[in-house]
């Protein structure tokens, strides 16, 4: 009887490691295996959800009562199969919930970290022979997780120095290579985006591609890149912390740097927004003396050291006051484009875009004064700027219209968004779904309620899908004296129905910030790109 209750358990056992060592390991690489952004995430409601749910809080406490029964061996054994049994109960009751087991991105790292731990589990259970050993090993598996993970980051470290290096040996043999970095708290990728569409109109150009931004990303890139008959290279230049974006200058080694905007965005990572100007500036400060910075003026945590830079500085900007070098005079907005008057070195000119959204002017113009700066003439550059890739995608599910902007996670993206949607026509429903912005730190609430407020005076139901920010952004909501209705579906389950509902509806959908992807997919596999 005893031997079918072992295999019984051992199977029950290994099910609960897969399952239990997948999940966490997922929300580690969810925050790029960094302990800043994991501890940042366990702040959340969603963190503390995750902190206090079965598998880690409840298990335990059962685990713990069954440690101090003075129990004998045949009963220890039925206990054991008792809490496998509820722990398998759980698990299958979450998969059929979200209607997906929860796994990490497959990668030669996350099969690691889910697989080191389960065999030091079974080797440690086997060689002790203790039933005691296995219900520890259980209990306390997060934290055995978060030893491998400092581990495997102390390994990481090392081997980034040298990936580092030899990227740097390898980019620095390409001596008429230009290399253009950008950096900020938002637009960074969209800037990067137009700007190889402009100036791969006249040079040979690469990019870093999507996602790579960090100096382990780039440096990667480099080592399997063939610059040999390119003219220039653009990298985008992401950090959370001080002294990243000089780790990646000093790789490169950049002559033109753009800084998009500097704004609260991942300041719950650098400690406040001083922090966070010194790190994005450490761009300019690289740059040598025949380079070039460029920046919006509008932005004061922007301008505000350009005069210790060494190098030539453009600016770009709304408000004359700060002499920019190339001032907005006007913007057309609407639904499918329009046309931005600016006045550069005394000269009004007046550019057509195709791009959605008036915010995405601001993108545009660094991007102008980087072409122009490499010899590009005013009709060449205007002529490539009426064809230049959308950024904000749509999707006609149905009878609505989804603007997609899940991709963004910043307050001036978030408003933006908002701005677009006022475009569409009034008599249509205007419907916001968010979870709300990470990482905004002591500012968040005060940021959200803004936003809320936004929401509320563009918008008619705004449906938040994470408890985190319930409370500003309903707070927010509610002290406008508009009508707006709010829904709070944190399932994801339920919002896939939510979106099938509204199908036919009619209805001007944002989606902002990270969306559920079995919802993400409903759309893409019923919708068509418009």
């Amino acid at each position: 009887m005893f031997s079918d209750i072992n295999t019984i358990i051992f199977i029950l056992w290994i099910f609960s490691a897969i399952s239990d060592y997948s999940y966490f390991v997922y929300f580690f690489q969810l925050k790029e295996y960094r302990w800043d952004r994991f501890r940042d995430f366990l702040s959340t409601e969603q963190g503390k959800h995750f902190t206090f749910q079965f598998n880690i809080v409840h298990r335990a406490f059962l685990i713990m009562v069954a440690l101090f029964l003075p129990l004998n061996i045949e009963i220890q054994k039925i206990v054991i199969l008792a809490i496998l049994a509820i722990n398998f109960i759980h698990d299958i009751h979450k998969i059929f919930k979200r209607k997906k087991f929860i796994k990490p991105a497959i990668t030669l790292k996350s099969l690691l970290l889910i697989s080191i731990p389960i065999l030091l589990e079974v080797s440690l259970l086997f060689k002790s022979h203790d039933w005691d050993a296995l219900l520890i090993l259980m209990m306390t598996r997060i934290f055995i997780l978060g030893l491998i993970v400092y581990a495997f980051n102390l390994m990481t470290d090392l081997i980034k120095k040298i990936l580092i290096n030899r990227a740097r040996k390898k980019i620095s043999q390409y001596k008429n290579l230009k290399i253009i970095g950008i950096t900020g708290s938002y637009g960074k990728t969209t800037v990067k985006i137009f700007l190889d569409h402009i100036l791969k109109s006249k040079f040979n150009v690469i990019s870093t591609p999507k996602h790579v931004n960090t100096e382990i990303g780039i440096a990667k890139f480099i080592l399997k890149t063939n610059f040999s008959n390119t003219d220039i290279f653009i990298v985008e230049m992401g950090a959370y912390a001080e002294g990243e974006i000089k780790l990646i200058c000093d790789m490169v080694k950049p002559k033109i740097g753009i800084l998009t905007a500097i704004n609260e965005q991942h300041i719950a990572l650098f400690g406040n927004i001083k922090k966070t100007q010194k790190a994005k500036y450490e761009l300019f400060r690289s740059l040598p003396k025949d380079g070039l910075a460029i920046t919006n003026s509008d932005n004061s945590y922007c301008r505000e050291f350009l005069n210790e830079l060494n190098c030539q500085v453009m600016t770009f900007g709304t408000e004359e006051e700060h002499k920019p070098t190339i001032l907005v005079k006007s913007i057309e907005k609407n639904t499918e484009g329009g046309k931005v008057v600016v006045i550069c070195q005394n000269v009004e000119i007046q550019i057509d875009s195709n791009l959605r959204g008036s915010h995405n002017t601001m993108n545009v113009l660094p991007c102008t004064l980087v072409a122009r700066y490499l010899g590009m003439t005013e009709e060449e550059i205007k002529g490539v700027i009426k064809n230049l890739p959308q950024t904000i995608h749509i999707f006609k599910y149905g009878n609505c219209d989804i603007i997609d902007d899940s991709y963004n996670s910043n307050p001036e993206g978030f408003k933006a968004a908002l701005d677009y949607i006022t475009n569409f026509e009034n008599e249509r429903k205007r419907i916001v779904i968010t979870r709300g912005m990470l990482e905004l730190g002591e500012k968040s609430n005060e940021i959200h309620e803004k936003i809320g407020g936004e929401i509320s005076y563009s918008t008619d139901e705004l449906v938040i899908i994470t408890p985190d920010f319930v409370k500003p952004l309903t707070e927010g909501s509610l002290s406008q004296k508009y009508r707006l209705e709010i829904k709070e579906i944190f399932e994801p389950v339920k919002l896939l129905t939510y979106i099938k509902n509204i199908k036919n509806s009619g209805s001007v959908v944002l989606l902002e910030n990270r969306i559920p992807e079995l919802v993400m997919k409903e759309i893409r596999d019923n919708s068509k790109l418009i």
